[in-house]
């Protein structure tokens, strides 16, 4: 049996990507074959063939993972195949959050919610949280979908050890990690520098991740400026594993303001980091932390102010790191483990094995009555 992993696009350094790839590296510690297949890949990604050659590969023993979070043109084609399919749903991004700036990304996005009935033509569905799970009432029973967090307790960030003790800070830092686009509401996160400012907290801001949209960054540079404070913000951009680790070391918290998540990466790896993160609700990035790092998701942005103040005077001037967010962080990452997808693996594959055992027995049994 070989597992087969694909997705539209498999990018090293893109959360997905990222899961997929991992997806190959499980595999191997269970002793299985993998493989990787995606309409858009970078050629340096290694492993990654083209989706249309796992039509011609696949074999009636395999089990096919389709990683989904947008309109996939070969979901039909994929469900067709003569094998064991499971499904990995990462959720779907409001179109509404992104119409304004990214139309394109919004279209695809409403093309992926009437594609969502397919979904109950997969052997199995797993979310990424009980969030994106309930995501699908009505389609499919959220009590039969499996979640299971989108990470491997292998990925490089959480190899890293948590530093042992908080260095001194020049003056406190807060971190947004995550793709620059307009749902993840990174202007909010500006605007709370700024009260920061009027309260008289010198603070800076740094902005981690891609920018795929050059309007939203523009827009995002002009409010930063509007409000007096672009020279506090740190636009870093994409950064390698080193780079990023020293953001979350040298952070004295990270802010997710993002209106859709259907995990939040970011959250775990800050918290592994003995971080204390300041989540808005309403996504499922508040199902991972603690309830008491949650904001309601209507909550005004000036409420958010006393609270990250307070967490910076407990620092006495150093950076904070806190056990208790790595503990929390290490729970998570269990719902994750081998076993659980060696669980899951297995109970799907043992299924192929007894159909195939069946259509076997009733292709050679005799007729009733010839005996």
């Amino acid at each position: 049996m070989t597992l087969r992993v694909c997705a539209p696009d498999i990018f090293s350094g893109d959360a997905v990507g990222n899961h997929c790839i991992g997806f190959v590296r499980m595999a191997e510690r269970l002793g299985l074959q993998a493989e990787l297949y995606a309409q858009g890949f970078d050629p340096g990604t290694s492993g990654v063939q083209p989706l249309e050659t796992l039509f011609a590969s696949v074999a009636q023993e395999d089990i096919v993972l389709l990683s989904y979070s947008i309109f996939d043109p070969y979901l039909e084609q994929i469900l067709a195949l003569d094998c064991k399919k499971i499904c990995y749903f990462h959720g779907v991004t409001d179109p509404q959050l992104l119409r304004a700036l990214e139309p394109r990304t919004a279209q695809l996005c409403e093309k992926a919610l009437m594609q969502l009935p397919l979904l109950a033509g997969f052997d199995l569905v797993v979310a990424n949280s009980q969030s994106t799970a309930e995501s699908l009432s009505g389609i499919l029973d959220a009590s039969a979908v499996k979640v299971v967090p989108p990470i491997f307790a292998d990925m490089p960030v959480f190899r890293r050890e948590p530093p042992r003790s908080g260095r001194k800070w020049r003056e406190p830092n807060l971190l947004m990690v995550g793709r620059v686009v307009p749902h993840k509401r990174i202007e909010d996160g500006i605007d709370i520098l700024s009260l920061l400012k009027q309260r008289e907290l010198a603070a800076t801001l740094t902005i981690v991740g891609s920018a795929p949209n050059y309007d939203y960054e523009k827009f995002l540079i002009n409010h930063a400026r509007r409000l007096g404070v672009l020279e506090q913000v740190d636009f870093k951009g994409m950064l390698d594993d080193a780079d990023l680790f020293e953001c979350y070391e040298s952070t004295s918290a990270l802010l997710a303001m993002s209106r859709h998540e259907g995990f939040c990466v970011p959250v775990l790896e800050a918290m592994h980091f003995g971080k204390p993160v300041f989540v808005r609700g309403g996504t499922a990035a508040q199902e991972i932390c603690p309830p008491d790092c949650v904001f309601d998701a209507d909550t005004a942005l000036a409420a958010w102010v006393p609270a990250v103040m307070a967490r910076f005077s407990q620092s006495a001037g150093r950076i904070p790191t806190d056990a208790a967010y790595v503990k929390h962080a290490d729970g998570v990452l269990q719902r994750a483990s081998d076993g659980v997808w060696r669980d899951i693996l297995a109970g799907v594959g043992v299924g192929a094995a007894k159909a195939a055992a069946r259509a076997r027995a009733s292709s050679t049994a005799a007729p009733v009555g010839k005996q």
